[in-house]
C-alpha cells in the first residue's frame, strides 16, 4: 500500500524551483512521485524515507522545510503558512518607508527627478542614478524575481540578463519615440487599463511566491535547466513598458527630440544610469546563502503585493474610480474664498508628495493657485490632472493657476499625471459654510 506524505517548502519562486526539488526528491529510494502545489510537496511511495532523509534532500538543493511541515494530511501541512511572517514583514516595510519619510522630510517614493529639455546628456545619465533609488522602492520586487536564481546557485548570470533586457528595452523605446517626433498624449482611460494590468499580473505573482496561490507565469519566462535563463532577460526586455513614472517622463523627453538618434542615446544613458543599483540588488540576493537568500525572496514578494496594491488603487483612480474615500474620512480642507471678480479662490504651497484638499461652492466658478518653488518640483507632482473637471496642469516655479467649474456636488478626486498623489475637491451648496 502507498504512503503519501505532505511538506510545506520555503523558497519556491518559480517552476524551476518546482522541477529542482522534484528531481531531487524523486531520486532519493522509496520515493515514486512528486507532485508540488501552492508550495506543498505530495511525495507518494510504497517505503517512503524518514522525515529526516526528506529534510536533507530539500536542504541539499537549496531550500528549507523541518519536520514540523511534514504531515500525512494536507490541510495540516499546508497551514504552516505564516501570515504572521506576512504581517511583519509588510510592517517593516512600511515602518521603513515612513523612517524614510520622516528623515528626509519627503516620500521617497515620490522623489522622481524632474526630465526637462534643459538637461544635458550627462546629467541624463545623473538622472538614471538618482532614479535607481525610486525603481528599487517600486520596481525592485520585480528585478529580484527576474533575478532570483533557484535553489542553491549563487551566480550574476540572471541579474546582468535583467538589466541588459532593461537598457536594449529602454534605448529602443527611446528610438522609437524619437523617430516619432512629437510628444503624444495617452489617455487616462488607456493609462488606467495598463497599470490595472500590471497590477493584476504583480499580485496574482507575489501569492505565487509566498505560495498562497498556484499561479506561475508562462514556461517562456521561467529560469530552464541546463543553465538557460532567458527569462530574466525577457522580463528586463518588457520593462520598458512598466507603467513608471520617471521612465515614461524620460520617454516623453525622448520624443522631444524628434531624432530617432537623440531619443536612442538620451534614453540609453538614463537606462545605464540605473543599473548599478538594480544590478547590485538582484547580485546581492544572489550571492545569498541559505535562509538569508529566502527571506529576501519574501521580503520581495511581499513588497510586490503592496506596490501591486497601490498600482491597482492608481489604475481605479484613472478610471475614475475613487476607493481611497472608502477607507479615509472625509475632512473639509482649505476652503475657497470668494474674489471681487466672483471667482471662488484656493491657494496652497506646492509639497514632494501631497497637493491640499479643498472646498468649494457648487455652481461659481473655482480657481486653485498652487505656489510652488523651484526645490519643491519633482518628476512626480509636476503636473496636476483632474478627469472629472478636465483639466492637465503642467507646474512651473511660482504661482500656477488652475480654473475650472463646479456643477455638482460631491467629492472629487485630482491627482499627479501618475496618480501617485492624489487629494480631493468636495463641492457642496452652502454659501454659509464660507462666510
Amino acid at each position: 500500500m502507498k504512503q503519501k506524505l505532505f511538506v510545506r517548502i520555503d523558497g519556491i519562486f518559480c517552476e524551476h524551483c518546482v522541477e529542482t526539488i522534484t528531481r531531487a526528491l524523486e531520486a532519493v529510494h522509496g520515493i515514486e512521485r512528486v507532485s508540488i502545489r501552492n508550495n506543498v510537496a505530495e511525495i507518494a511511495g510504497e517505503s517512503l524515507p524518514s522525515s529526516d532523509v526528506i529534510v536533507e534532500t530539500i536542504r541539499r538543493v537549496g531550500y528549507d522545510t523541518d519536520e514540523t511541515k511534514i504531515s500525512e494530511d494536507r490541510r495540516v501541512a499546508a497551514r504552516t503558512v505564516r501570515w504572521t511572517e506576512f504581517l511583519l514583514i509588510a510592517a517593516l516595510i512600511l515602518l521603513f518607508a515612513f523612517v524614510l519619510r520622516l528623515v528626509f522630510g519627503y516620500n521617497v517614493f515620490h522623489a522622481i527627478p524632474a526630465v526637462d529639455s534643459s538637461l544635458s546628456y550627462g546629467m541624463l545619465f545623473v538622472t538614471g542614478i538618482l532614479t535607481s533609488v525610486h525603481c528599487i522602492s517600486m520596481c525592485g520586487a520585480i528585478g529580484i524575481f527576474a533575478s532570483y536564481e533557484s535553489g542553491s546557485a549563487r551566480s550574476i548570470g540572471r541579474p546582468l540578463l535583467y538589466n541588459a533586457g532593461r537598457v536594449i528595452s529602454y534605448t529602443a523605446v527611446g528610438g522609437l519615440a524619437g523617430l516619432a517626433g512629437s510628444v503624444f498624449s495617452v489617455s487616462m482611460t488607456l493609462r488606467g487599463v495598463v497599470i490595472l494590468t500590471a497590477a493584476l499580473v504583480m499580485f496574482f505573482m507575489s501569492l505565487s511566491m509566498l505560495g498562497l496561490l498556484s499561479f506561475r507565469l508562462p514556461r517562456f519566462f521561467e529560469i530552464r535547466a541546463r543553465g538557460k535563463r532567458r527569462g530574466a532577460f525577457v522580463i528586463g526586455l518588457l520593462g520598458g513598458l512598466m507603467p513608471c513614472a520617471p521612465l515614461q517622463a524620460m520617454q516623453i523627453y525622448a520624443l522631444s527630440t524628434g531624432s530617432f538618434i537623440k531619443g536612442t542615446l538620451s534614453m540609453a544613458l538614463f537606462a545605464l544610469g540605473t543599473v548599478p543599483l538594480m544590478l547590485t540588488a538582484g547580485a546581492a540576493l544572489n550571492l545569498a546563502k541559505g535562509k538569508a537568500k529566502i527571506l529576501f525572496g519574501k521580503i520581495a514578494a511581499v513588497l510586490m503585493v503592496l506596490l501591486s496594491l497601490s498600482m491597482l488603487v492608481r489604475g481605479l483612480s484613472s478610471l475614475g474610480i475613487d476607493v481611497t474615500g472608502f477607507f479615509s474620512p472625509r475632512y473639509d480642507g482649505i476652503a475657497a474664498v470668494m474674489g471681487e471678480d466672483g471667482v471662488q479662490t484656493a491657494e496652497f504651497d506646492l509639497e514632494f508628495d501631497s497637493y491640499a484638499d479643498i472646498v468649494v461652492q457648487k455652481g461659481v466658478p473655482a480657481r486653485i493657485v498652487v505656489h510652488a518653488n523651484a526645490g519643491k518640483i519633482t518628476g512626480c507632482n509636476n503636473e496636476i490632472v483632474s478627469r472629472d473637471f478636465g483639466f492637465d496642469v503642467k507646474l512651473v516655479p511660482g504661482d500656477n493657476i488652475i480654473e475650472f467649474l463646479p456643477e455638482k456636488e460631491g467629492d472629487y478626486v485630482y491627482s499627479c499625471w501618475m496618480n501617485m498623489i492624489r487629494n480631493h475637491i468636495r463641492v457642496i451648496d452652502d454659501p454659509d459654510y464660507f462666510k
